[in-house]
């Protein structure tokens, strides 16, 4: 906790001196086809009825390559600045802790485990974009750098991905994003279970109060072929830019599994996000 607290201090320090200015872009970071440079620590807790698990994130986002706002010819509202092509991201768990209730019901007999989650790293480029439709598609790569078998996957794979953009559909700055992933499983620990996965993610947004708020549900389904479980996630943000600081927001997020194989009951996250350009 007290590394995290450093790394938030460190952030805002460095974030604040490169955003200087005021800028009248989208920078509230939740729309998947912008790629800026952005720097996100994120704190999420979930229950799953036996026991909770805490996990804080380290998120890194760059774009690569020239800017793609004139791909459009329309400069105007949310999508005046569209960032790059091109986007590479670094997902980083550097605390993991995972609390285990004794089935015998002795509170002394807990088992708690801490330490370094699984990383992951994202290419992602956009083939196609106008004012009101978009196309981003790229591979994802998840390495097995957890510290304890329990607090991460033993296997490393690869997940092509695409995500479809459509700008307006629901209300002025509005972006519905569906995804689809699937998880191939490379390679990993024999004694862990392989992973093959298809994964749709539903992605609605609202940027709300001149881009200054913003709403997202996110309902979530991952067919686990492997483990013949079908898992079912609903999360809900609500997120705010901190005015002090040009490109820092703060937001919250509650989520709950639906049925028998759902990972927990309930989740809450809160994170800060860092943008500029």
């Amino acid at each position: 906790m007290r590394i995290l607290c450093c790394f938030l201090l460190l952030a805002l320090i460095c974030t604040t001196a490169a955003v200087a200015q005021e800028k009248k872009n989208d920078d509230t970071g939740t729309n998947p086809i912008n790629f800026t440079y952005d720097t996100r620590f994120y704190i999420e807790t979930a229950d799953f009825g036996d026991g909770s698990q805490t996990v804080g994130t380290y998120e890194f986002r760059a774009p690569l390559g020239r800017t793609i706002s004139n791909l459009t010819n329309q400069k105007i509202g949310i999508f005046n600045d569209m960032g790059s092509r091109f986007a590479f991201r670094l997902k980083y768990r550097p605390l993991k802790s995972l609390n285990l209730d004794d089935p015998g019901g002795d509170p002394l007999g807990n088992t708690n485990i801490s330490g370094t989650g699984d990383m992951d790293i994202r290419l992602l480029g956009i083939p196609h974009v106008t004012q009101n439709f978009g196309i981003a598609a790229g591979v994802e790569a998840y390495f097995p750098t957890a510290t304890n078998d329990l607090l991460g996957t033993g296997r490393t794979a690869l997940v092509p991905q695409v995500f479809f953009g459509f700008f307006g559909l629901l209300g002025k700055n509005s972006i519905f994003a569906p995804g689809y992933l699937y998880v191939v499983d490379v390679g990993g620990d024999s004694h862990r279970s392989k992973l093959n996965q298809h994964k749709i993610d539903m992605y609605f947004v609202w940027l709300l109060a001149g881009m200054k708020h913003w709403l997202i549900i996110n309902p979530q389904a991952n067919f686990d072929v492997e483990n013949d479980k079908e898992i079912f996630l609903v999360d809900a943000e609500f997120g705010f830019m901190i005015p002090p600081v040009p490109g820092a927001s703060t937001y919250l997020r509650p989520g709950v599994g639906i049925g028998n194989d759902r990972p927990f009951d309930w989740s809450f996250e809160v994170g800060l996000k860092f943008i500029w350009r």
